[in-house]
């Protein structure tokens, strides 16, 4: 039986752009430093052989260095690899500028993470040649204005997910428009996973009933994926997957925290808890620049030597200020077992927004007052200016890490 293309109310047309910078940090990296250039480089959070490599430049990458190889396998593997030193702020900085460039071509919709854009076409826009078009005038923008060893990868289709997909299919400095007139054959040699949000758990799931390629998934019925991925996930998977544009789900975030790996000098459960109280006062940050409140406070510690994870948590009234979280850790930390330490991080969950803060008979409005004082003088006189307790030393030891999918403030810096 031949394949056919999917059948929907509306008729599915080429829609969005995604923009994908290339081995981002590590281009980031190679703009600032000639000497870098044309060379296999690593980017790595300490200047330690066992840590990892959370980029890699295209040159590195032919020698099979990929984000995540351990940097002491990553030398054996290519003698001539340079390992620079993570600068997250860097990164941020150069992300700002990137999206100026872009906008001076096209809108952005949505900022997708530190290295996509997602952009939404108009009318006029939704033709090969157009987009075609687009595309060499974003790079160019992005080459002139930004630098020249910052490449974009181009995806365009009737969705995001298709569009994400198709950006990742000519790399580096590439551009693939999946045509709706063209689906699904553009796609039928990926592998599964290649699809965003197909991991390593889904994947396993998929084989486990026979969908183990692209032309098979692509002729599942819309009631077989809502049983795999377990109901209205499945059924928006379908309609994704067949070229609908659906609106992006309105998810209401869940938690936000920070991890930090420490150096081999800061493996101390001294060393640890200062790091856990400056990661505490960023997240705190967060809270309030985000109008949230928490309700809970997870502590995460990792031990060396594969010796496990310490979790512990606490359920608390509502609250967003530093004094009244770091009390809560402080009574947390009483309960760590003596054992050395490799990555700490922080969770505050249970978030309520601040229009639905009920105010507890025991809140002590001094603590907010004097929690918005010290954000104001740091705001004005550089972070770290000013904290509670031994937080201001620890934030001398701590630099801020940057996940890909969220852009870290300016101000976290």
């Amino acid at each position: 039986m031949g394949l056919i293309k999917a059948s929907l109310d509306k008729t599915p047309r080429l829609r969005w752009l995604f923009a994908d910078l290339n081995s981002y940090f590590a281009s980031c990296e190679q703009q600032e430093d000639p000497d870098l250039r044309g060379r296999p480089i690593a980017v790595a959070p300490l200047m330690s052989d066992a840590t990892c490599a959370i980029a890699a430049s295209y040159e590195a990458k032919l020698c099979g260095i990929k984000t995540g190889t351990n940097i002491g396998e990553a030398r054996r593997m290519c003698p001539e690899l340079k390992v620079v030193p993570s600068q997250p702020k860097l990164y941020v900085e150069y992300h700002h500028r990137i999206l100026d460039a872009i906008e001076s071509v096209i809108p952005i919709e949505h900022v997708m993470s530190i290295d996509e854009v997602a952009c939404l076409l108009d009318r006029s826009q939704q033709t090969t040649e157009r987009v075609e078009r687009l595309s060499v005038e974003l790079k160019q923008a992005v080459r002139e204005r930004v630098g020249e060893c910052l490449t974009v990868s181009i995806g365009a289709a009737s969705n995001k997910l298709l569009a994400k997909l198709a950006s990742d299919m000519q790399k580096p400095d590439g551009l693939t428009i999946l045509q709706p007139e063209n689906m699904p054959q553009k796609i039928l040699h990926l592998d599964i996973n290649q699809i965003c949000g197909i991991g390593a758990n889904m994947t396993r799931r998929l084989e486990a009933v026979g969908l183990n390629t692209m032309p098979k998934l692509w002729r599942a019925n819309e009631t077989t994926l809502e049983r795999i991925w377990g109901g209205v996930l499945g059924k928006r998977f379908y309609a994704l997957l067949h070229g609908e544009d659906l609106p992006s789900p309105v998810r209401q975030k869940r938690s936000l925290g920070h991890q930090h790996v420490l150096a081999p000098e800061q493996r101390s459960v001294k060393a640890a808890k200062l790091i856990l109280q400056e990661l505490l006062a960023k997240a705190a940050l967060r809270l309030r620049q985000e109008n949230l409140y928490a309700q809970r406070l997870v502590v995460d510690i990792k031990w060396t030597n594969d010796d496990g994870h310490w979790i512990e948590d606490q359920k608390f009234s509502e609250t967003q200020d530093n004094l009244s979280l770091s009390r809560i850790l402080l009574e947390i930390l009483k309960k760590t077992p003596g054992k050395q330490p490799l990555r700490v991080g922080v969770s505050l969950s249970d978030l309520v927004a601040a229009s639905q803060h009920q105010q507890d008979l025991f809140d002590r409005p001094e603590n907010a007052s004097l929690t918005k004082a010290i954000d104001t003088l740091n705001e004005k006189f550089g972070k770290g200016a000013i904290g509670f307790g031994l937080t201001a030393v620890a934030s001398k030891k701590l630099t801020s890490k940057i996940a890909f999918q969220r852009v870290p403030d300016l101000s976290e810096f």
